[in-house]
């Protein structure tokens, strides 16, 4: 009885540490605080808008402008085609990659910012600033510095990452169509790559935005899906 006592307290005491150490390789949301991306001061909104340039509560109304992915508060781009990534080792793999132009997904939601067509500031609903009144809608842009308009020249999105493309292609074999590692810190999203697989928009305590990929020897989280 004391020894099934004693393994009962080892594998509580495993898990415990196991959940500790996921625990900390999530990136809390708040590390979007004073990053690029918490536009308080862009705009000098008001200090509880740090979330609503993106989100928003209460959502009515029919997707794309009503309830939609996320709560997403920010007006969605019209661009009809990024164009996809193609080369000839990876098109080899008759991997499907389709053109996010007008998709609702993941990838659409940072685009709609970062392709530079619709400006930052322009809303669901308005953001209130520093004095209560709405910011001024559709005067900012995002610069040409961090404006992605041309998909065939970046990382392949908006393909299926599952266990057939991993085995031809020498890549790790997903543990599910919502995550690769298994524990959701680098995500699918459902059995896709989208930008977020690999950028934390939350994330500002990295310069790129980047995932917490579980911990790599060789200096690069490329190499945690390309083995």
């Amino acid at each position: 009885m004391r020894k099934r006592i004693l393994l009962l307290f080892l594998v509580l005491a495993v898990s415990v540490a196991v959940s500790g150490v996921q625990a900390q390789q999530r990136v809390p949301k708040t590390a979007i605080v004073n990053s690029e991306h918490d536009l308080r001061s862009t705009f000098n909104a008001a200090s509880f808008t740090l979330c609503t340039f993106c989100h928003v509560a209460h959502k009515p109304g029919d997707a794309p402008e009503g309830p939609g992915p996320l709560l997403w508060n920010h007006t969605l781009s019209s661009v009809t085609s990024y164009g996809v990534y193609s080369s000839e080792s990876f098109d080899a793999l008759n991997t499907d990659i389709t053109d996010l132009g007008g998709q609702m997904t993941v990838s659409n939601l940072c685009l709609s910012c970062h392709d530079g067509t619709v400006a930052v500031n322009s809303f669901y609903e308005p953001i209130l600033g520093a004095n209560f009144q709405p910011i001024p809608e559709g005067t900012t842009f995002m610069p040409d510095s961090a404006r992605i308009r041309d998909l065939t020249k970046s990382h392949p999105v908006n393909f299926t990452y599952d266990s057939a493309l991993a085995n031809a292609a020498a890549l790790r074999v997903p543990a599910s169509t919502s995550s690769v590692d298994g524990n959701g810190l680098v995500p699918l999203f459902g059995g896709k790559m989208q930008c977020a697989t690999c950028h934390d928009p939350h994330n500002g305590n990295s310069g790129i935005f980047a995932r917490p990929f579980p911990a790599q020897t060789s200096g690069t989280f490329c190499t945690y899906c390309h083995i």
